[in-house]
């Protein structure tokens, strides 16, 4: 797995209706067609005790390119506004 720096997003919100699912805002990104690139992709979320949680982007969120990220467990509530990496 290699992580790209650049796309590193900020988890902005939780999928109110799915639990697992956050939305989360790649500064990078500006169109829903440089989102569409990143479909697929993995993101892992770290917590400060070092545990990795692993996700994939399943889909986008409107039309600025936020995307939305699938993970097998919900994140902690201390996710929100913290940085995600995007991987290849």
């Amino acid at each position: 797995m290699v992580f790209v720096m650049d796309p590193t997003g900020v988890i902005v919100n939780y999928h109110i209706a799915y639990t697992k699912e956050v939305l989360v805002d790649v500064p990078t990104v500006k169109s829903k067609r440089d989102a569409g690139k990143f479909i697929g992709k993995k993101a892992v979320w770290t917590d400060a005790k070092g545990k990795k949680y692993v996700g994939h982007v399943t889909g986008l969120h409107g039309r600025k390119g936020t995307l939305k990220v699938k993970f097998k467990k919900p994140l902690p509530a201390n996710a929100l506004a913290k940085p995600i990496m995007i991987a290849d």
